[in-house]
């Protein structure tokens, strides 16, 4: 593994390189992957995308030789690992599936430890390693350690597949449609975390989707594929939705391409604006008064770690002397690494005007309202004339 700055940016992961890579089947009519030459760079998200049978797949587990390739070769770094051990080949590779693939009757620290106990690490590392692991990937230590994966959510149980790949410090960490199992707002949440984990580590990341708005949101490059694992363009995301470079490119993206622009913009892009926090107990007078002071209609109240539990208007606040301890659990939040896209879905699926901005532990950042959106959809579309933004500024002003 190779450890590197490059702009700034951790770099701890290895390149990947495929030198006329082929797998065929026996008595299939046709190689399911044929001839594959690519170059995926250290640290780099890329997203392996295409319709069912393009050999994305198939091209992921060649890497870590799941599937033996019937031709070509694979390097790691400078290692040609075509001929290596697979099993220690393995166990130096980060691997996620679907739904996480725990062992279901050990615990989460037992888990996540597997491949450190084989590599022979001692008690002390391990146990290290666990706890650091699972901070990163946004679950509790003390709560979460003993536990089993049937108590689990099954996005916990993802993250925790996470960390467990994550576990012996691998270079190169693939992943298999690792999200597509949960629901929407839980795989939102997984794919901000593995941006921030990315951001943090600076690991090569493999990952194959199906669904061209998750490969732009996470890839540094986006590789599609058709049938035979046949390159039809390897670019970035920009690159790509900017100039598809075959029909079958744009037909794949598709007319959603202009809306799929908000894919490339961040929260953490635009500006946020401050919001009027408030705390349960508080007086809701003095509550009330501070939001009208600073302009707003509403607040957000927080509890002691500055987590958003509830987002009542002013007159709400005032149907009590204090401030209740209600908890919505339709807030919409959104991460600094959520794209706008994301944004914009949260603010429709809760029928609100906003949402507001929490970092990975959930504490309160900010508000980002739908008129920033809107105002960059217009400028992505200048020709779609003027737009009245009354009504979007009026569903701000009474978000709640």
């Amino acid at each position: 593994m190779t450890t590197t700055e490059d702009s700034g940016r951790k770099i701890t992961g290895d390149s990947i390189r495929l030198e006329g890579v082929e797998k065929r089947y026996r008595g299939a009519p046709a190689p399911a992957v044929a001839k594959l030459d690519l170059e995926i760079a250290a640290g780099d998200i890329v997203a392996f995308v295409g319709p069912s049978g393009c050999g994305k797949t198939t091209t992921l587990k060649m890497i870590n030789r799941l599937i033996e390739p019937t031709a070509g070769k694979i390097f790691i770094g400078d290692r040609d690992i075509t001929n290596e051990n697979p099993d220690r080949l393995r166990q130096s590779i980060g691997y996620v599936i679907q739904s996480g693939g725990l062992f279901p009757h050990w615990t989460v620290e037992r888990n996540i430890g597997a491949i450190p106990r084989v590599l022979g690490w001692d008690k002390k590392r391990i146990a290290e390693r666990t706890e650091y692991l699972l901070d990163l990937v946004g679950l509790d230590p003390a709560e979460f350690a003993k536990r089993l994966p049937k108590d689990m959510s099954g996005g916990q149980q993802q993250r925790v597949g996470v960390a467990r790949a994550l576990a012996a410090d691998p270079p190169v960490l693939l992943m298999d449609e690792p999200f597509g199992a949960v629901d929407p707002i839980t795989r939102v949440r997984l794919q901000d975390s593995l941006i921030d984990i990315h951001r943090e580590l600076g690991k090569t990341i493999v990952i194959v989707t199906h669904d061209f708005e998750e490969a732009t949101k996470l890839g540094d490059k986006v590789l599609i594929l058709s049938e035979g694992g046949h390159i039809e363009q390897y670019g970035t995301p920009q690159e790509i939705l900017a100039d598809p470079a075959t029909e079958f490119v744009a037909e794949f993206i598709g007319s959603g391409a202009t809306l799929a622009q908000l894919t490339l913009t961040r929260v953490r892009d635009v500006e946020m604006a401050p919001v009027v926090t408030a705390r349960v107990g508080e007086d809701s007078a003095t509550v009330a008064a501070r939001a009208r002071t600073a302009g707003s209609n509403w607040v957000v109240v927080v509890d002691g770690l500055q987590r958003p539990l509830a987002w009542p208007s002013i007159a709400e606040i005032r149907t009590a002397e204090t401030v209740v301890a209600f908890v919505d659990k339709r807030l919409p939040t959104v991460a600094p690494s959520s794209t706008l896209h994301d944004a914009l879905d949260a603010m429709l699926s809760a029928n609100q005007g906003g949402a507001l901005v929490t970092t990975a532990n959930g504490r309160l950042l900010g508000y980002i309202g739908i008129k920033t959106i809107v105002e960059l959809i217009h400028d992505q579309q200048p020709d779609a004339g003027e737009i009245d933004y009354a009504e979007f500024a009026e569903a701000e002003e009474n978000a709640p």
